[in-house]
């Protein structure tokens, strides 16, 4: 190597010069005694031989650099050539803010490197020796060379050897660098939201698969959900968003009667392309269930705020209904955004197919989730079946499949057709059907659920599609839109008589839980009307002309009643009601229409009003599930004119005791139906409601210790319930007993 250097020392000029920095040569005069031969100084990388050492040679040392600086300073620089001009090929050394100042990683101009050599040739600023093009590309911001090289009087031999050795260079750095990538690529964490995401492209997919699925062992299910910002790709576009464990669509959480679901949910919500609005606060709500609405269970009041956990202990009673249900956040003000983001997943109450519809309990079940989304930089809402826009659905000819389908949206109807075929309804909301419904298509509101059955018909390609809703004049437009292709080829399926079947009620349905007969037997306690109606600006959304207040119980009620109410919808646009904790039996909706089988549901739209005449459903509830006990809401559940007001509180109280109704009766003498507030058994009655404390301890945020500027009701309910606020205006205050 030093036999070498002698024989060119214009190489060793360029070999210890830094690519990214240009520093000067290691020892003075080497260019010069070289132009004083009558030599045209050559590159390095033009006439070596061996490119790696051109590669892995470090800048001179710091003391060289100092003692060369300073010479240089004496010495008259170069001028640059007419050719180096034209050419751009001069390297310069750039400007230092002091001749004797230690040169640092910091002051490269190229960026900051790793040193990667010790001692006496350790680079000064840090970054391997290579060429040195970045000056060559900014002709503009070149000076006077201190030590220049003039390319343009190159002979060919040389010229040759450098395009040669060019074209090694490429060859031997690009399979590096692919080779870095995916070695960066396979060590990286797996994003499990782009593994369970969508792809513009239907080829992307070879059928549409299920999303995960988390099944209960020996009567429990334990499961941890934490919302975060991932990377997910939803109808072929990647973006970040907040979700469950990094899934746009989250596991499917199976469960069977009298289990216990123990989740723990970790609230890391943070800044993503879909942002929130408000506050980073959330909780869960399992929606549809039959279950306590205290705390560890099925709390809508509960906040859990960012940064920190909850662990949520929810038991399914012995007899609690079958079927589909689904989890979501339910923090009021913030929901539209997380259910939005993808923060929603389906619940299922497993064991219906096999007790009822015995025939359908092999074939091949498909868990599908719709959505709607708006994609960052769009305006439009996007729809997506699985978090695919347009996915291909596989089935053999004349094969049966059961899909389990859920509306798990936040604002969007689905009225789902499949081109040539039908669907048997056998479930909705979670209740079995006590016989089979056969239709065209199917209306899913938002909330909705359904199980049914699909026959494919010939081989051939068939269009699911989501057909027009009307939402009426004033409410958001929902087009057609295609949600994927159902393809039908292969052998086909031997006959099984699976339509004879369909044909008759379910068998043992005398087991199934709640049956409509059980609500349409039971006498009327209580009949009440509900208007829902809409600002002139759309800015607010009332029941009975008032917004959602925490601090406000607007219905009371006892185990044991069962009350009528009317739902009036005053508005342009269709409404969605929905009650927490218990199903309802849907009596009339709309002028005429009769409803289903069972008229069991947990969600029903209210008709728009048209001509001044308000869209009207009338439905039966039964507070007779003594597990309903504690404080709930009812609201609409197009979520954004939930989190804009439409939404109230409801208080189920304990069972009147005899001595209440005794007073019950003789107090219709007096205008009143409740006992005094020194009524014993009522005051033993108020002793056994624990849920005002757990309500006043979530209003304080004893469970998160992170303060909510944003909770300024809630604030003051705490004020009220520690005695150091006014006191909420009788009868509807939070501890109303």
């Amino acid at each position: 190597m030093r036999r070498f250097e002698r024989r060119s020392p214009q190489v060793r000029l360029r070999r210890r010069a830094c690519w990214s920095c240009s520093l000067p040569p290691r020892r003075r005069g080497t260019a010069g005694t070289a132009a004083k031969a009558g030599k045209d100084p050559a590159p390095a990388w033009a006439t070596r031989r061996r490119w790696t050492r051109l590669l892995a040679s470090p800048c001179r040392s710091a003391r060289s650099q100092r003692r060369r600086t300073e010479t240089a300073r004496r010495r008259r620089p170069m001028e640059r050539s007419g050719a180096a001009r034209r050419s751009g090929s001069i390297t310069t050394r750039p400007e230092t803010s002091s001749p004797r100042r230690r040169r640092t990683p910091a002051d490269c101009p190229g960026g900051a490197g790793v040193p990667f050599r010790r001692g006496r040739h350790a680079a000064p600023c840090g970054v391997r020796t290579s060429l040195s093009f970045a000056v060559a590309m900014r002709p503009k911001t070149l000076r006077r060379v201190r030590h220049g090289v003039d390319l343009s009087s190159v002979d060919r031999r040389r010229g040759a050897d450098m395009k040669r050795a060019a074209f090694c260079l490429f060859l031997l750095l690009t399979p590096g660098w692919a080779a870095v990538a995916q070695e960066a690529a396979s060590t990286a964490p797996v994003d499990l939201g782009e593994i369970r995401g969508a792809a513009a492209d239907p080829d992307a997919i070879d059928d549409l698969p299920n999303p995960p699925e988390l099944r209960s062992s020996d009567g429990t299910l334990d499961v941890t959900l934490t919302a975060r910002p991932s990377w997910i790709r939803v109808a072929g576009k990647r973006f970040r968003s907040n979700v469950y464990n990094g899934l746009y669509i989250p596991p499917t959480l199976v469960l069977n009667r009298g289990d216990t679901l123990r989740l723990k949910l970790n609230n890391e919500i943070g800044p993503a392309d879909i942002e929130m609005k408000k506050s980073f606060r959330t909780n869960l709500h399992y929606h549809g269930t039959d279950v306590s609405p205290k705390t560890p269970g099925d709390n809508v009041f509960l906040k859990v705020k960012a940064g920190t956990s909850f662990d949520y202990v929810v038991p399914f009673p012995e007899d609690h209904p079958e079927g589909l249900h689904w989890y979501h956040p339910h923090a009021h003000g913030v929901v539209d955004r997380q259910i939005l983001s993808g923060m929603s997943g389906m619940l299922i109450v497993d064991g219906y197919i096999e007790a009822h519809y015995p025939e359908l309990s092999d074939l091949r079940r498909r868990v599908m989730v719709f959505k709607d989304i708006v994609l960052p930089g769009e305006t439009q809402t996007t729809r997506t079946l699985n978090g695919y826009s347009d996915a291909p659905i596989k089935a053999r000819p004349q094969e049966w499949q059961v899909w389990q389908v859920g509306n798990l949206g936040a604002d969007s109807f689905f009225k789902i057709a499949l081109e040539g075929h039908e669907f048997w309804t056998i479930e909705r909301d979670g209740n079995v059907l006590t016989k089979p419904e056969r239709q065209n298509w199917l209306f899913l509101a938002p909330g909705a659920r359904a199980t049914v059955a699909v026959r494919a018909g010939d081989a051939g390609s068939y269009k699911l599609k989501s057909l027009k809703v009307d939402t009426g004049p004033t409410g958001l437009p929902s087009p057609a839109v295609g949600l994927g292709t159902f393809v039908v080829a292969g052998e086909p399926t031997p006959e099984s008589g699976i339509g004879d079947r369909l044909r008759q009620p379910a068998a043992m349905k005398r087991t199934i839980v709640p049956r409509p007969l059980d609500f349409k037997n039971l006498p009327i306690t209580r009949e009440r009307v509900f208007e829902f109606s809409d600002a002139a600006d759309f800015s607010k959304f009332y029941i009975n002309g008032q917004t959602f207040d925490p601090n406000v119980v607007n219905t009371t009620t006892r185990v044991g009643d069962v009350e009528k109410w009317t739902l009036r919808n005053l508005a342009g646009e269709l409404h969605v009601f929905h009650l927490h904790q218990t199903s309802f039996l849907v009596l009339e909706e709309g002028v005429g229409k009769q409803p289903d089988a069972t008229g069991l549901r947990d969600v029903i739209t209210m008709p728009y009003a048209l001509d001044g005449k308000p869209g009207e459903v009338s439905i039966i509830i039964p507070f007779t599930n003594p597990v309903m006990v504690g404080q709930f809401v009812y609201h609409c559940h197009i979520v954004g004119h939930e989190d804009a007001g439409m939404m109230q509180s409801i208080r189920v109280l304990p069972q009147r005791t005899a001595a209440e109704d005794a007073w019950r009766m003789f107090g219709k003498l007096l205008g009143s139906d409740e006992p005094p507030p020194w009524w014993p058994e009522r005051a033993k009655s108020a002793a056994r409601l624990p849920e005002a404390d757990e309500l006043a301890a979530a209003l304080r945020g004893e469970i998160c210790t992170t303060p909510d500027p944003d909770d300024e009701r809630e604030e003051q309910a705490s004020l009220w319930v520690s005695g150091k606020g006014p006191t909420p205006p009788e009868p509807t205050t939070i501890v109303a007993r």
